[in-house]
């Protein structure tokens, strides 16, 4: 392949020489084009391949590079038509050397490729197959493809996501101590992998006192008991303790932290910044409460499948309001929502239950959900917004399950103060009985949403659709979209993810209703700029006419003296 330089081309041409210029451009483009690109010259080709071979998700792909593949159909697997020698290595480390991501996923293939993986540790002139390789995810369903996960690890990879689908695969108890002793600088571990009814405390425990540079861990659910919790908190550079709520994933056992107690020691958590937890809400408050608790946190969530009364939460809150005082985004959610729904007066959240929330000097996400709505009236949604101007996303418990009609205190009007107080507002979640009764006059001005993305209205009711589509085109931005619906199917075991019975229909009912008024919104948008555009363009001509008229008015009133006098 000829090597072009910059000095052969026009200069109008020359711009396609510049490396960083090309790497944007080729990185816009698919990989058959690239492909072709690494064929124009030296200089392009190694641009283009950096970028063909940065992420690989399939083996087959990969190792042709060595020799060719064949399926064995008889054996159901895959095997190189001849074993790779030495060689061949050393033409693949060209290509090898570029890979950057590796995802593993075995419904990627029809036979199995184990065996071709036993070939490739076999042959390999160099432990480290992918030298500088740093990210790798790797799904396995059969313990041999456990195992063959060992191949891809080394001392420069840096982030690893390891899932099984199965409760009944889990690795050995070797895999532990070989991915610490093949990865020790990893920095980001994700590990999926559900042990049924135990917890895996041991495990946890060699991984995190032998990966000391680990700074952010993800488990499924459930997986955070206190002795995990302890271990964590002597971890030097974690920031982020987070977990999925993907059921493919895995979600643990709830029992194995039906109590939280973790005894935190001198020096805990010295860089967390981000906490996702599983717990009772007084458990927690007391761990909040405790020496050496973190209190430098920015973001914490919470699941809580217990149920507590308001007072516990206003506790919880405030607690945390004193200790937290760097929080900027916080997640409450209540997932307790056995049947049936009695005593409802005792049991509802109101404003007075939230309020700590204002009394943090960063807090500007908040998050809260309960089974019944919050009791907050018109006057209160005034008063909150009006005190957090700096305020950028807000779910108010907007998708509670009693869904009685006498339980709503909101309606359309509910937005109007976070319109007049909170520019910076992304993200509204609120629960309203949206009907054309409430809704202000068409002649009345009204303040609009300047950067509001998403309006959440999770249960609410909605009753005349294009009424209601009419307001919120007055006061909501034309890139803003209706979210409705619930998400209590998707946290939790199986058990909490199934709705009571009954609720699926008037779910469903609400949600059709809302749907209609999403489909009106965007023409009712449009509209309405449209109207502004134009108006806008009036007032533009009625002025330009009055400055002229009072020109040729202040011209005509100029008295002219054309006499002339000779002495």
């Amino acid at each position: 392949m000829r090597s072009i330089t910059s000095t052969d081309c026009p200069s109008a041409h020359r711009v396609l020489f510049i490396s960083e210029l090309l790497d944007i451009i080729f990185n816009f483009l698919d990989r058959d084009s690239n492909v072709r690109n690494a064929c124009v010259c030296k200089r392009w080709s190694n641009i283009a391949l950096d970028i063909v071979w940065k992420e690989v998700d399939d083996l087959l792909h990969l190792f042709r590079l060595l020799k060719p593949i064949r399926p064995q159909e008889d054996a159901f697997e895959y095997v190189f038509e001849t074993l790779p020698e030495a060689s061949d290595w050393s033409k693949f480390e060209k290509y090898a050397s570029r890979v950057r991501s590796f995802k593993f996923r075995p419904e990627n293939y029809e036979l199995e490729i184990w065996p071709l993986l036993d070939d490739v540790a076999r042959t390999r002139t160099s432990l480290e197959i992918l030298p500088n390789m740093h990210t790798l995810e790797w799904i396995y369903t059969t313990p041999a493809h456990m195992e063959r996960c060992k191949l891809f690890l080394h001392r420069r990879l840096r982030h690893l996501s390891v899932t099984t689908p199965s409760q009944l695969l889990h690795p050995r108890p070797d895999f532990y101590t070989d991915l610490c002793a093949r990865a020790p600088h990893l920095r980001t571990l994700a590990l999926f992998v559900t042990y049924p009814g135990k917890p895996i405390d041991a495990e946890l425990r060699i991984l995190l006192q032998n990966l000391p540079e680990l700074e952010k861990i993800t488990l499924p659910e459930f997986h955070y008991t206190s002795a995990v919790i302890e271990e964590l908190s002597r971890a030097k550079n974690i920031s982020v303790v987070d977990f999925s709520q993907d059921l493919k994933l895995g979600y643990g056992n709830p029992t194995n932290v039906a109590s939280f107690a973790p005894v935190l020691t001198d020096g805990a958590f010295p860089c967390l910044r981000e906490l996702n937890l599983s717990a009772r809400i007084d458990d927690l408050d007391r761990f909040f409460h405790s020496s050496f608790a973190p209190i430098h946190l920015t973001t914490l969530y919470v699941n809580s499948y217990t149920d507590h009364t308001p007072t516990e939460v206003h506790t919880f809150l405030n607690t945390l309001s004193q200790q937290c005082q760097l929080l900027s985004k916080l997640n409450l959610q209540l997932y307790y929502k056995d049947l049936p729904f009695d005593n409802l007066a005792g049991e509802r959240l109101s404003y007075d239950t939230i309020k700590p929330i204002l009394t943090f000097p960063n807090l500007s996400s908040f998050e809260i959900v309960h089974k019944y709505p919050l009791r907050i009236t018109l006057d209160e949604l005034e008063d909150m917004a009006s005190k957090w101007p700096n305020l950028e996303s807000l779910m108010l418990n907007a998708e509670p399950l009693f869904l009685d009609e006498d339980a709503f205190t909101l309606d359309l009007r509910a937005l109007l103060p976070f319109a007049k107080h909170c520019p910076r507002l992304r993200l509204l979640g609120l629960y309203i009985n949206a009907t054309e009764a409430e809704i202000p006059s068409s002649y009345a001005p009204l303040e609009s949403f300047g950067a509001l993305q998403t309006f959440s209205v999770g249960t609410s009711q909605v009753r005349d659709t294009s009424a209601v589509a009419t307001f919120l085109s007055r006061i909501c931005p034309s890139r803003c979209s209706l979210e409705m619906g619930i998400t209590w199917t998707e946290f939790g075991c199986q058990d909490n993810r199934v709705l009571p019975n009954g609720l699926q229909s008037p779910l469903q009912k609400r949600c059709l209703a809302w749907r209609a008024v999403e489909g009106l919104l965007p023409a009712l948008i449009q509209l309405r700029r449209e109207e502004k555009e134009r108006s806008r363009a009036l007032q533009e001509e009625v002025e330009d006419l009055r400055v002229r008229n009072r020109l040729l008015m202040d011209k005509g009133d100029t008295k002219t003296n054309d006499s002339c006098i000779i002495a």
